[in-house]
């Protein structure tokens, strides 16, 4: 496999790769990985690494490390007067969505023999690196915002990681982890944000989804969107089937940003192609898309344009309400996820009749448990 860069030339072998395009400073993916075979479904193996075969990120002598990620179930429910089904990945090892993009991240990284991990989060991958390097007998750091939820930081530090916590915004946090990942070759910022490996994990959502619904795409793929790597992950799965030769059509994405945090929100409706972020330190409970600057957002942005698909943004109180209904049907979800319920409501007029619409759940509700008065 190779990694490019989709804003410039720069291609390089993906075990060499440096974390950035050294031309455009921008995210590196993936290209030159297998086409997607049905046959080659593995219906024995638990998770998402059923995909193992079009997943080459284990070497030939390495043992897979997994918790039996993925594979979640997709719910029928009915929101807004929408027929629609969530994608419910709040139910992965460590609540959160982040475990697909985490568990491939670090099989690929054990096969680069990295003794340690850093990355920064606002809680849910920091919680993911720990439980998935503590599962590889791999040491992990993790720099979080101080003012990321408590049950998030208790999390990281159970698995046995290092927790820094970092006062200011999130930006903060992300500017330490890369000091600390720069003076120490076996030492890889394994960041979820930036890695083509977790993009790579992401994919599998897309795939699951398409195996669920009987080898058919959905109209319609709503995801909360921060740094842009759960959309975009989706988005390139969705491809890779359609140039596989197994889709013939891509659904519609839906990027979904939280009140002041809205730079793809911005950017896609004044018809930019980047995103122009700036600074917030206001807080918001959809706190893991709390992002000023998201590494993605260009890409982001092409793939809501090249889909037809659009962005929305709702506000603190939408989510809060969004947040209770669900739990009123079971569904107790971190606030985070239920941005993607809000936003059904704002643009449910753009849905048909017979449209297949696919909302996707990031986390579980014990993440960032509301109080009770």
């Amino acid at each position: 496999m190779e990694v490019y860069c989709p804003t410039s030339s720069f291609r390089a072998p993906a075990e060499i790769a440096p974390l950035r395009c050294p031309v455009r400073s921008a995210p590196l993916e993936f290209t030159g990985f297998p086409r997607f075979e049905p046959d080659l479904v593995d219906e024995d193996e638990a998770g998402l690494w059923r995909y193992g075969a079009m997943l080459p990120v284990v070497g030939p002598n390495q043992q897979r490390c997994t918790l039996g990620e993925g594979w979640t179930p997709l719910l029928d429910d009915t929101w807004a007067g929408v027929r629609m089904l969530w994608k419910n990945d709040a139910i992965m090892p460590t609540g959160s969505y982040k475990d697909r993009g985490v568990s491939v991240m670090v099989n690929w990284l054990l096969g680069l023999d990295t003794a340690k991990v850093v990355d920064d989060s606002s809680g849910n991958a920091g919680a993911s690196l720990a439980c998935y390097a503590a599962r590889a007998n791999v040491e992990a750091c993790i720099y979080v915002p101080a003012s990321a939820p408590e049950p998030k930081k208790v999390q990281i530090a159970i698995y046995g990681a290092e927790l820094v916590e970092v006062p200011g915004t999130r930006s903060a946090a992300t500017r330490a982890a890369e000091a600390a990942s720069q003076t120490v070759p076996s030492v890889k910022y394994a960041s979820h944000a930036w890695h083509p490996a977790f993009l790579f994990g992401q994919m599998t959502t897309a795939w699951e989804i398409w195996e669920q619904l009987g080898g058919e795409v959905p109209d319609w793929m709503i995801t909360p969107v921060g740094h842009g790597g759960c959309l975009l992950g989706i988005w390139r799965g969705f491809q890779h089937l359609f140039s596989s030769g197994l889709a013939t059509k891509l659904p519609r994405m839906v990027a979904v940003q939280a009140t002041p945090y809205t730079p793809i929100y911005d950017a896609f409706h004044a018809g930019k192609s980047a995103a122009d972020g700036q600074p917030h330190m206001t807080k918001t409970v959809a706190d893991g898309i709390a992002i000023d600057f998201p590494v993605r957002a260009s890409a982001v942005l092409t793939a809501l344009h090249r889909s037809g698909g659009t962005a929305v943004a709702v506000s603190e109180e939408e989510i809060v309400t969004s947040h209770e209904r669900l739990a009123r049907r079971g569904l107790f979800v971190e606030p985070t996820s239920a941005t993607v319920a809000a936003a059904i409501e704002q643009i449910r007029d753009k849905f048909q009749r017979d449209d297949r619409v696919v909302a996707l759940i990031t986390g579980h509700g014990l993440k960032n448990p509301p109080r009770i008065d």
